[in-house]
């Protein structure tokens, strides 16, 4: 389902959209947007910057591709593929969303057309000024992927001091906003032990705080193994004795209904 994008005026603003994806079982849509703020050692998109989920004929037509050289949506030609796939809800999601200077605008077009949106970052840079922006842009939810609460561990993952994303993920609970977190079960760096700091922390701000908790994907660029089903259900159990709501997502969980490559 590739929607056809023609070249728009300069004067359209560019957006740093490189690629969305429609998951047809909820009519959502998945939004990259190029670059972050982070150098995560395990970061999927070192070995790909397409969506993992899409079907083989798109990822060989995908692998093809000049990253380096697709040119990024405009507002406008968001706005076509919006219009297009009548989708119902949005994820805004990596690289880092919260690089892009026009991010408040992709919000705001989203939600003129009732789309549910929700943002997922580091929270790196959401900062107060910045959440109040989105907020004010219709931003329904937020969802702060925490890599790690011992600064040690996250420094050596991300090459980042996570005191702005533990600052700011208090400053967001303050806000209209949704709030929820995911974190990444890497098995020999983020184990079961900073599992639980982690879900210690989020229950410090509030208990009801939804924690999903996601298997490691092992790629060629980094040491790390894979995390198995049973070591992730087993995270679970330890992040549920600080927290209400806790998910999760591994290997043997499938993906729900199919995955259309909209753009590129």
């Amino acid at each position: 389902m590739g929607v056809r994008i023609e070249k728009r005026t300069d004067t359209d603003e560019r957006t740093k959209i490189y690629h969305v994806v429609l998951f047809d079982y909820d009519n959502s849509l998945y939004v990259f947007f190029r670059g972050c703020n982070f150098a995560c050692r395990g970061c999927i998109l070192r070995s790909t910057p397409w969506d993992c989920h899409v079907p083989e004929e798109d990822a060989r037509r995908l692998s093809s591709l000049d990253i380096e050289l697709l040119r990024t949506l405009t507002l406008s030609e968001l706005e076509r593929i919006v219009v297009a796939t009548g989708a119902e809800r949005a994820v805004l999601g990596g690289g880092e969303p919260t690089v892009d200077p026009s991010l408040p605008g992709v919000v705001e077009l989203l939600k003129g057309y009732g789309v549910h949106t929700v943002l997922l970052t580091n929270g790196h840079a959401l900062d107060e000024g910045l959440a109040a922006r989105l907020e004010a842009a219709g931003l329904d939810e937020v969802c702060v992927s925490i890599k790690a609460v011992t600064e040690e561990i996250h420094e050596r993952y991300t090459g980042k001091s996570n005191r702005e994303v533990l600052r700011n993920f208090r400053l967001l609970r303050r806000s209209g906003m949704g709030l929820r977190a995911e974190t990444v079960l890497i098995p020999g760096l983020v184990e079961k032990d900073e599992i639980d700091r982690i879900a210690a922390f989020i229950a410090s701000v509030d208990r009801s705080i939804p924690l999903r908790i996601d298997g490691y994907t092992a790629i060629p660029q980094a040491k790390w193994r894979s995390a198995t089903p049973s070591e992730v259900l087993d995270a679970v159990r330890v992040a549920k004795r600080h927290l209400e709501n806790v998910s999760c997502l591994h290997c043997e969980v499938p993906i729900r209904g199919n995955v259309v490559c909209v753009y590129p």
